[in-house]
């Protein structure tokens, strides 16, 4: 934001409230943000900043409190309204339809009377310009979380808003676009455009934002000079403690629980990558991590390691025994428990309570856990669900809570609880903090490898360099369908994970698991 004369707010909430049953959202919130200013809006989850974001968006009615839009007090406006006077938002949990393709999804947000080519044209000059991709003649469903979110960016631009309100945009971004992003955030706020920007990453608040704002409980705790406060004093800002990052004891791995053997794919559709000859073993107490940026290969090998995609016989092993041609139940009754990166509709759906997604997981479980006779056991279900919750600080009115009322980073917490819980021979996980906040994700880091010293094998993907190099007894890289070696962390660097992530390998890829 440039120096000079006192810019008027753009936008202005006094007082603001939102109430639950059994949940205060937000409690007498007041900010303001001015043409050009980059906002940042941080808090731990459960905090009340997406509720907050979404009374400015128009989709959440507020309790108490006004409103004040270009210095003149507003009614509350349905989303539609306020897209019309010039709020955009970006959602951490996407509005696309699956069976759609992109430019189909994209129409329908634009005004009427334009036509099918101008949108092309127009979505693919901005896509250029923010440095996004764009597949326009794909179906979403054939799309990774991280394409999915670049699509959800361009639309929102698409309507040249005055403010936009950015919901943890970079959560699945790979490095190169987050810089690209960052700098079209800036083009932005140089053009005088407002933006609210919610994340839990402290390198990019002190990177992007002008000023941060941060909820605490739904309350309003600190407004600060972000250039001025370190970030240790953000994050207890944020949590009311100091933070201590979990130093994980080392241990000899044990026996290979899961081997995969020359796994290859053909594509059956333009959009997917084809995997080229995957070899790698997991061992008891090992964390194997797989780094590599969104459409690089991730999203394929999980659903042939879950199940969700079958393989040759051989080519998928747990525990010794050939489970490459088995589906879902029968490898989570192998040991399989999987952590998929998509948490809304895969890992948990939305209109169930927290219970009830607890009993979907439980295929293959024992059979006395939680039924008798042929009746499900709902106390046992219930107190599980409740447990979990607790253990893993989900905040929530409880296990009849409904998935789509928590915020996406305890329903994270929730879903990695769960599967934890089941204490598996094999833990899959897909980004596992994904739009989690700092001290949600020291523990869920901290739980995952603790697993691993009780004797499971992991194996996690992420494209979070910093978290893989945190967690990982080994770490290998997929580029293009393609594995590199595995590399202990302790001869791994963060240079080197990068230019591995964009094909650079600098030995060949090697055959471990056929040695």
């Amino acid at each position: 934001m440039k120096g000079g004369a006192v810019v008027k707010p753009l936008l202005e909430l006094i007082e603001v409230s939102k109430r639950y049953p059994g949940v205060i959202a937000n409690e007498r919130v007041s900010l303001k943000v001015r043409p050009g200013e980059i906002r940042a809006i941080v808090g731990e989850n459960g905090a009340g900043k997406s509720t907050l974001m979404k009374v400015i968006h128009g989709s959440v009615q507020p309790d108490e409190g006004q409103i004040i839009w270009a210095g003149r007090e507003i009614d509350f406006l349905g989303p539609q309204q306020m897209r019309e006077l010039g709020v955009g938002m970006v959602f951490q949990h996407f509005s696309l339809f699956e069976s759609l393709t992109t430019l189909e999804n994209i129409l329908l947000s634009v005004p009427p009377g334009r036509t099918e080519q101008e949108t092309r044209l127009r979505a693919t000059s901005v896509a250029q310009k923010y440095g996004l991709q764009l597949a326009l003649d794909s179906k979403v469903e054939a799309l990774s979380v991280g394409e999915r979110q670049q699509v959800e960016i361009v639309r929102c631009l698409l309507s040249q808003p005055r403010l936009v309100i950015f919901d943890e945009p970079t959560a699945v971004l790979p490095a190169p676009a987050i810089a690209s992003l960052f700098d079209s955030i800036r083009k932005l706020a140089d053009d005088g455009c407002a933006i609210l920007y919610i994340s839990h990453k402290l390198a990019e608040i002190k990177s992007l934002c002008h000023h941060a704002s941060v909820l605490r409980g739904g309350r309003l705790v600190g407004e600060v000079t972000v250039a001025d406060t370190p970030e240790g004093e953000l994050a207890v800002l944020m949590t009311g403690r100091e933070l201590s990052v979990y130093e994980r004891p080392s241990k000899a791995p044990g026996d290979v629980v899961l081997k995969v053997v020359h796994l290859s794919s053909t594509p059956s559709t333009s959009d997917e990558v084809r995997l080229v000859d995957l070899n790698f073993e997991v061992r008891s107490g090992e964390v194997l991590g797989i780094a590599g940026v969104s459409g690089s290969g991730q999203r394929e090998l999980f659903e042939f390691l879950c199940g969700e995609r079958l393989s040759a016989e051989g080519a998928v092993q747990v525990g010794g025994k050939s489970a490459g041609t088995v589906g879902v139940k029968k490898r989570r009754a192998l040991g399989i428990a999987y952590i998929p990166e998509e948490r809304v509709g895969q890992g948990a759906l939305p209109d169930l309570s927290l219970t009830q997604n607890f009993l979907l997981s439980q295929a293959g479980a024992s059979t006395d856990e939680f039924s008798h006779l042929g009746f499900l056991r709902s106390a046992r279900l219930a107190e599980m669900a409740q447990a979990t919750i607790a253990k893993f600080g989900v905040k929530c009115a409880g296990a009849d809570s409904a998935a789509s009322t928590l915020s996406g980073g305890n329903l994270q917490k929730f879903i990695v609880g769960r599967e934890l819980g089941k204490r598996p021979k094999v833990l899959l996980v897909a980004q596992p903090t994904w739009g989690v906040d700092i001290a949600s994700s020291l523990f869920i880091r901290q739980q995952i490898t603790e697993l691993a010293q009780a004797g499971s094998a992991i194996l996690v993907g992420s494209e979070d360099i910093d978290e893989l190099m945190q967690m990982c007894d080994r770490i290998m890289v997929i580029a293009k369908g393609k594995l590199s070696p595995a590399v202990s962390r302790h001869q791994m660097n963060t240079e080197r994970l990068g230019l591995w992530m964009a094909g650079l390998f600098d030995e060949p890829a090697t055959s471990e698991a056929a040695a």
